[in-house]
């Protein structure tokens, strides 16, 4: 049985408040739509795929050592290949996703580490 992946328990980014860190939040909903153009320029479009997938981004400021440490770990191990259980922080709401982009963090001495993450729903 494969084993069943879950994002650790860290700090919850804080959403309005992420500053000089780009947009602190975002969530984008791919386009499945094929679209062609007739000679008479009628648009005509139909559905890719049975469903859109959902990604979002979240961006950290100030996070801990040790959560730092606990996500980085999480990383190495499930990377961008391997799906697992991930919580919006905002709304507790569960999906299946993967990691998507890099893993690139810095850290802000004395405040933290600061990077975002991006999640790939399966």
């Amino acid at each position: 049985m494969a084993e069943k992946y879950v994002f650790p328990t860290i700090q919850k980014p804080k959403i309005p408040y992420a500053s000089n860190a780009g947009d602190s939040y975002k969530e984008v909903i791919q386009d499945s739509a094929i679209t062609t153009t007739s000679d008479a320029n009628y648009k005509h479009t139909r559905p890719r795929t049975t469903r859109m997938i959902h990604s979002w981004i979240y961006v950290w400021t100030a996070l801990s050592k040790d959560d730092y440490t606990k996500l980085k770990a999480f990383w190495e191990q499930v990377g961008t290949f391997q799906s697992f259980e991930w919580a919006e922080p905002d709304t507790g709401e569960k999906h299946i996703v993967r990691f998507s982009g890099t893993f690139e963090w810095q850290e802000n001495y004395p405040i933290g580490y600061q990077g975002k993450l991006t999640f790939e729903e399966v």
